[in-house]
Parts: C-alpha cells; sequence; structure tokens
C-alpha cells in the first residue's frame, strides 16, 4: 500500500534544478536528438539487427 504524498514527510531541502544555462555545462544537450531516425540511432549507438533474435 502506497502513503498519499499529502501524508508524506517534506524535506527541508531539494536537489539541484537544472536550467537551460546550467544544463549545458552538466553535459546536457539543449537541443536533443532532433532531426535523426532511429536508424541514424540506432547506428551512433552501435546497434546493429544481428544483435536481436527473430521469434
Amino acid at each position: 500500500m502506497t502513503t498519499p504524498e499529502e501524508n508524506r514527510p517534506k524535506t527541508g531541502a531539494t536537489d539541484e534544478v537544472l536550467t537551460g544555462s546550467n544544463a549545458s555545462k552538466a553535459g546536457t544537450p539543449d537541443a536533443g536528438a532532433t532531426g535523426r531516425t532511429v536508424k541514424e540511432a540506432l547506428e551512433e549507438a552501435g546497434v546493429s539487427p544481428e544483435d536481436f533474435e527473430e521469434k
């Protein structure tokens, strides 16, 4: 059974939130992977059809 959020204990501090200005410093790309096809993404990741088993 889960505890409703309003009944959970609250913390006094939170983690740092990334904004647009410090996201690039953290290594997060601003534009993302827009315009890339699935095939291009799989090739970039080094994944090939031989990596999957036919059923």
